[in-house]
């Protein structure tokens, strides 16, 4: 009995593990304009607070495998889950934003020992490998209901409290994850390696992971033909060379190469690499959607993207059960479809789109991530257990660079996607006011207008071109034009102006005093139902001019993202191939099953 209490302590620490480094690869990106704004910041700086996390991750994961193996894990654990908390609570204390920075440095270090070592812990808890298939399916539900939840969970903690709580909200999880691995576990090594440490490998590979890794992230902030992205890529091309032509050579090497001829372990990583890929779609693309182009509040963006965290919750144990029984690779493959099929959904989604097509694409996203989020167990199936940790680490460090080339490559080619659709919509509106029947004055006016509030700058605040301010300039008699020709205004304007002459010939003509003054009333009343005329005429020209920019811009930018989610389609078809081959038993050269 109590040999099970220690089993399930156990498994509730190693979830929380992977649950709490998870979500905060996500969750920030919800909270970064309420950041930007405490902190009197621009977008672009703000976005380090996710950009350093996801950088310190993908560098340091492998290394901390490697130390947890050599040094022991839940040595190792223990000092990631302080450092970790240490990070967080930094991170919610944080004055400014340098110091929130340097605080997120810190929590992603913490997360890049601890992720990686769940699974070989999960392996020792449970006795092996096959006893801890259940658990390591658990755990793996867990940090794709994190990574998918994000924005749920962010938004919500946003509207009710403040963004610093989803920081705070790690430190009391950190401390119950540390109290239940310290009384659940026992200590673990890989003692198949040596206890040397190979600082020029470490050296070498984090040096190119941090530059392929931060020209990811960068690049379409400072320009991929930037010297600074270009000597980075050098950089990084030549340090990830010289390692893997040297390293296989030493003699207490920090990767073992032999594990990249298995063909389950490189297809795995392949789509644990996707699903990174996919989650930056629905936690950054489309979340930019729903609260930049719908003007949907955070709350309710997080409530729509909250879908595919309930999906995850549902697919996991289920696809985790088929697996064990017939094999991963079906779920898996069915996974890597749905997020296909979720892409053209989202791709297909516009202004007039119910709230059931974007939960219905989130149902299906969230489908496809969790089925393909196995690929996380089917990556270490057919490995020795000694190197499940290593492994573990691999195909982590794999899912955030995945998350990166994501944001390398959406975000990069939706802001240019916008920035071309902004100049569309600025060059048909003038072409819009120009043909117009407006008074010079007002022309000139909307012009300005349209100039000054139709950009794009990286956000999508001055989008909302309105003509409503332009009713002062007008209602102006000064600025009243002749009704466009062939209108039922341009008609009753050209019988007043007739009227008015006849009236006025007629007063000049007339002997009689009394009459004369009548008609010179008429005359004058004439006039002012004519500059009625053009004053309405006028609002009718605004009217239809400021629907046909707004129905210009919608168009155009459902375009900029129907392109961005077709493109991300089109990486994910070419990566289904290999979902076929992610449980696939080979005969391995790393040595014995344990």
């Amino acid at each position: 009995m109590k040999h099970n209490y220690l089993k399930m302590g156990g498994l509730t620490a190693l979830i929380l593990i992977m649950f709490i480094v998870t979500l905060d690869s996500t969750i920030t990106n919800i909270a970064l304009p309420a950041i930007t704004s405490d902190f009197s910041s621009t977008l672009t700086d703000s976005n380090w607070v996710s950009t350093v996390y996801m950088l310190t991750l993908s560098v340091f994961m492998i290394p901390g495998a490697k130390f947890a193996d050599q040094f022991g894990r839940k040595k190792l654990t223990t000092l990631g889950l302080l450092t970790f908390g240490i990070g967080s609570l930094m991170s919610g204390l944080a004055a400014s934003l340098k110091l929130l920075v340097v605080a997120r440095i810190i929590q992603g270090l913490g997360g890049a020992i601890i992720s990686p070592v769940t699974v070989a812990l999960a392996v020792s808890l449970f006795g092996n490998r096959q006893k801890a298939q259940g658990s390591i399916g658990i755990i793996g539900a867990a940090a794709a209901l994190a990574a998918a939840s994000g924005p749920a969970i962010g938004g919500l903690l946003i509207h009710y409290w403040s963004w610093r709580l989803i920081f705070f909200i790690n430190v009391p999880l950190v401390l119950l994850a540390l109290f239940l691995l310290n009384s659940c576990f026992k200590e673990s090594y890989d003692l198949s390696v040596s206890k040397k440490i190979d600082y020029f490998g470490i050296t070498l590979l984090s040096f190119g992971l941090f530059l392929i890794t931060f020209v990811l992230l960068k690049a379409s902030d400072y320009g991929w033909s930037s010297m600074k992205i270009l000597l980075m890529i050098v950089g990084a091309s030549l340090s990830l060379a010289i390692f893997l032509l040297i390293e296989p050579k030493q003699e207490a090497p920090l990767l073992d190469f032999s594990l990249f001829k298995n063909k389950s372990f490189v297809a795995s990583l392949l789509i644990y690499m996707a699903c990174g890929f996919t989650i930056i779609c629905s936690s950054v693309v489309f979340n930019f959607f729903l609260e930049d182009i719908l003007n949907y509040s955070t709350l309710k963006s997080g409530y729509i993207i909250m879908f595919s965290s309930l999906m995850v919750m549902v697919v996991v144990p289920i696809g985790n059960k088929f697996g064990q029984q017939n094999g991963y690779h079906w779920p898996i493959v069915l996974g890597t479809i749905s997020m296909t099929t979720s892409l053209l959904l989202l791709a297909n989604i516009n202004y007039h789109s119910t709230l059931f097509d974007m939960i219905f694409a989130m149902v299906i996203l969230g489908m496809g991530f969790g089925l393909a989020g196995l690929s996380q167990i089917s990556a270490v199936l057919h490995i020795p257990a000694q190197k499940v940790n290593l492994a573990s680490g691999i195909i982590n460090a794999g899912r955030q660079l995945g998350s990166c080339l994501g944001i390398a490559l959406l975000v990069g080619l939706l802001n240019g996607n916008l920035k071309t659709a902004t100049q569309t919509i600025r060059h048909d509106a003038i072409i819009s006011v120009n043909q117009a029947q407006l008074s010079k004055v007002v022309k000139q006016s909307a012009l300005a207008k349209i100039k000054s509030e139709i950009y794009y700058s990286g956000q999508l605040k001055h989008h909302n071109f309105n003509m409503a301010s332009l009713k002062s300039v007008a209602s102006k008699p000064q600025n009243f034009p002749c009704p466009k020709k062939g209108t039922s205004e341009y008609k009753l304007f050209i019988s007043g102006k007739q009227f008015s002459k006849i009236e006025k010939k007629l007063a000049k003509k007339s002997t009689d005093l009394k009459t004369a003054a009548n008609l010179m009333q008429l005359s004058k009343k004439q006039q002012q139902i004519s500059e009625k005329i053009m004053l309405e005429s006028q609002a009718k020209e605004l009217n239809q001019v400021a629907h046909q920019i707004k129905d210009d811009k919608n168009e155009q930018l459902v375009k900029a993202f129907k392109k961005t989610f077709y493109v991300g389609m089109l990486i994910l078809i070419f990566s289904i191939p290999a979902a076929f081959y992610t449980d696939v038993k080979v005969k391995s050269k790393i040595g014995p099953k344990i």
